[in-house]
């Protein structure tokens, strides 16, 4: 009888055993690719030649705003850092914290960066009621910049309008199924050229 119990609890250590070397290990959040932010889409990513101000604040004595141009290198020089910094590519809210992380603790023991960058526009074209430059204050849609610009005219196309990006590349939008479906209507960044065609009849 002890030979069979002693038999059962090997066979249950074993099993235990083998249960918890094939259960999956927790991801820490701290590490791995589960920290990895998601990349940033290069039209809503500063570019050189972007004019951008530099505010301080959380000081008792703030430095004053520093205005620069972004070089074509893609680098800015901040005052009081002894390198230059990398701000082509990021967003504005990226290259804030990188500031404040470059500043705090060898620099101040706490400073808030704020950066402002010169107006940015998008276009809306071809058969709206209003064409224009309109300036780029936010996340906007395709469908939400042809209201901004007047609307459709009455011979619009707007099952195939055409948005040009910054970097060359042509996105089409059906605008009225975007109106059904809001994951069909696709955002506009800075530099965007939106082209509404005259549709055939």
């Amino acid at each position: 009888m002890k030979s069979v119990c002693r038999g059962l609890l090997v066979a249950i250590v074993l099993v235990t055993t083998a249960c918890e070397t094939t259960r999956p290990q927790p991801v820490n959040p701290g590490s791995g690719t589960s920290d990895v932010p998601p990349p940033v889409n290069s039209t809503d990513s500063l570019e050189p030649g972007n004019q951008i101000t530099i505010t301080f604040s959380g000081l008792s004595t703030i430095p004053i705003p520093y205005a620069c141009r972004i070089r074509e290198d893609g680098t800015i020089s901040p005052p009081y850092l002894n390198h230059p910094v990398t701000a082509a590519g990021k967003t504005v809210g990226q290259l804030e914290r990188e500031l404040e992380e470059a500043y705090v603790p060898d620099i101040y023991k706490t400073i808030n960066v704020t950066i402002k960058t010169a107006d940015r526009f998008f276009y809306v074209g071809g058969e709206v009621r209003q064409p224009s430059r309109q300036i780029f204050i936010g996340r906007i849609t395709v469908t939400q910049a042809i209201q901004s610009a007047g609307d459709f005219t009455d011979f619009a196309d707007q099952r195939e309008v055409r948005v040009i990006r910054a970097n060359g590349k042509v996105d089409l939008v059906d605008c009225k199924a975007a109106l059904d479906d809001p994951t069909k209507d696709l955002p506009v960044y800075p530099g965007d050229n939106i082209v509404v065609e005259r549709r055939l009849f």
